[in-house]
């Protein structure tokens, strides 16, 4: 993504020796897309990086972070093992940031938009149903002979 949002901001986060960690939380936020930075630490790396409580992520170490699940941007900011750099920006000029979630080259089909941006097949409820009308088997509701079940007891 290029920088050519001024309410950007490039947060170069170094770690210090003597303290742990970078000194923020990241999460995601109910019924918004994205990751968020939650707790900055006071006199943290990531204060003085100019790290704030409910900036958005948009990239890490230069790449987006749109498509990515929590697990996957945890990841890349562990990927240099004493520094990062997040592209966030202020959660109250999101309106200015275009959606980054869709690419130029993917249009979303009429299926994704029913299903999600995952492209299942069916949803959740669909799938429930599905299941629900196969039939289970199950061995000790078959119903048998008297001679049938003599014979299998005589072979133990």
């Amino acid at each position: 993504m290029n920088n050519t949002n001024s309410k950007a901001r490039l947060c170069h986060i170094v770690k210090w020796e003597n303290f742990d960690g970078y000194g923020f939380n990241l999460h995601a936020e109910k019924g918004k897309l994205g990751q968020y930075i939650g707790k900055v630490d006071k006199d943290s790396p990531a204060e003085a990086a100019g790290l704030r409580q409910g900036d958005r992520i948009l990239e890490v170490n230069g790449e987006s972070i749109a498509t990515k699940t929590h697990k996957q941007v945890v990841e890349a900011i562990k990927q240099l093992p004493n520094e990062t750099r997040l592209l966030v920006i202020d959660p109250d000029d999101e309106e200015e940031v275009p959606d980054i979630t869709k690419t130029p080259e993917k249009q979303n089909s009429p299926k994704e938009e029913k299903n999600g941006p995952l492209n299942l097949s069916m949803t959740a409820a669909e799938l429930r149903a599905k299941l629900a009308a196969k039939k289970k088997f199950d061995p000790k509701k078959e119903s048998m002979d008297f001679k049938k079940k003599f014979d299998i007891v005589q072979k133990l």
